[in-house]
């Protein structure tokens, strides 16, 4: 069994341990077993630790039947090794973690909310709450009622009781399973639990519990929060953006939101402008394209790249030359820049050409994908300097 330093003492940073197992892996680090360690495994939500094993960076540690694996990047040398953590990492777990068993307090204690889920990742943390749905005044409800018990300062406290003291613990969530000793971690007067993980000696060095978003999920809500250090984060960023934007818009950043949902009207309305002289512009297109067609048998012939068209426009101009008559319609849009071509075939259905058949010879040769029917195909392929000759060979072909 490895000595468990982290519960002893969560402040620990440094130690000394004799090394009692030492192999490698397949992937050719090595895996490290000492007598005793401050590095956390992974496990219950919490992520394992990182540091060094005689500045060896320790890149992951898990547990295996009571004994603590650290694997390294290389192979430590000596029967004693010096364990440093990576502190910062570290304390910015047990603030998370801390945080989240006085959030859970909250929302059991104001919403009857129980916590079935914790995750805790270098980039989210969150619980799922069993809640129907979370409204905002609930959230910042919540995280006034949480952060009043970081600003008190209150004694966070782990202790190993044996199982047949729980019932003289006011647990907030039974163990799943019974168990001879089992640690439990309480923060004064507002939460006991079962946890194994690492936390602070007082709520007041979480520092802050900001809530972020939460979302239904599956018959749950999940609440998504940052603490202490990464509040701090979330705030600067948010705080850079917004004073951005009150730049950006010349307003006072508390006007910022209505400068906003200003500029989104005013977005809105050049949309609708700017779709509107498309459409006109293409019928313009359409009536030129047909106009200028060569006459093949009793159909039109409108063959052309259009430049800087996106799919959808290429494939309205195309219904649109159709509108006017009988037609065979063969159209391309490409871009250099992109590396990407467009192509749109379409007839008037009853015409003898095949435009699915069409396309998949045209793309055999411009590389790419695609189909259709016989009266209308799209596909895309690569960009090519070949792409007004792909069009005339497919144009030749219509004129067979």
């Amino acid at each position: 069994m490895t000595e468990k330093l982290y519960y002893t003492n969560p402040y620990q940073k440094e130690f000394t341990a004799k090394v009692q197992d030492l192999h490698s892996l397949p992937d050719g680090k090595f895996g490290v077993v000492l007598d005793r360690t401050a590095f956390y495994p992974e496990g219950g939500g919490q992520p394992y630790d990182t540091g060094w094993l005689n500045d060896i960076p320790v890149l992951a540690v898990s547990e295996d039947n009571g004994l603590i694996v650290h694997v390294t990047a290389a192979r430590p040398n000596g029967e004693t090794v010096l364990g440093r953590l990576d502190w910062a990492r570290r304390f910015d777990h047990m603030q998370q973690h801390s945080g989240e068993h006085i959030l859970s307090a909250v929302f059991s204690d104001l919403f009857g909310g129980e916590n079935v889920g914790f995750h805790l990742g270098d980039e989210a943390v969150y619980i799922d709450v069993t809640m129907g749905a979370l409204t905002g005044e609930q959230a910042a409800t919540a995280e006034s009622a949480a952060n009043a018990f970081v600003f008190a300062n209150l004694p966070v406290k782990s202790e190993f009781v044996t199982g047949g003291d729980l019932a003289s613990f006011p647990l907030r969530k039974q163990p799943a399973k019974d168990y001879a000793k089992i640690r439990l971690v309480s923060v004064t007067g507002v939460d006991c639990c079962p946890c194994g993980g690492t936390h602070v000696a007082a709520s007041g060095e979480i520092g802050l519990i900001k809530l972020r978003s939460w979302e239904r999920k599956a018959g749950i809500v999940r609440v998504d929060f940052v603490c202490g250090g990464r509040a701090l984060e979330d705030y600067r960023l948010n705080s850079a953006v917004t004073r951005d934007l009150s730049v950006r818009f010349s307003v006072p950043v508390e006007e910022v939101p209505a400068a906003v949902e200003r500029q989104l009207g005013k977005t809105e309305t050049l949309s609708r402008q700017l779709q509107a002289a498309k459409r006109e512009l293409a019928g313009h297109q359409a009536g030129e394209l047909y106009e200028k067609a060569d006459m093949l048998s009793d159909l039109k012939l409108a063959v052309s790249v259009i430049p800087d068209a996106t799919a959808a426009e290429l494939a309205d101009l195309a219904r649109a030359v159709l509108a006017r008559g009988r037609a065979v319609v063969l159209l391309a849009t490409g871009s250099a820049e992109l590396g990407k071509a467009h192509f749109v075939f379409a007839c008037t259905p009853g015409t003898p050409a095949d435009m699915g058949k069409l396309l998949k010879q045209t793309l055999a040769v411009m590389g790419g994908n695609g189909g259709g029917t016989a009266s209308w195909a799209q596909g895309g392929g690569n960009w090519s300097d070949k792409l007004e000759d792909a069009l005339r060979a497919a144009r030749a072909d219509v004129c067979k």
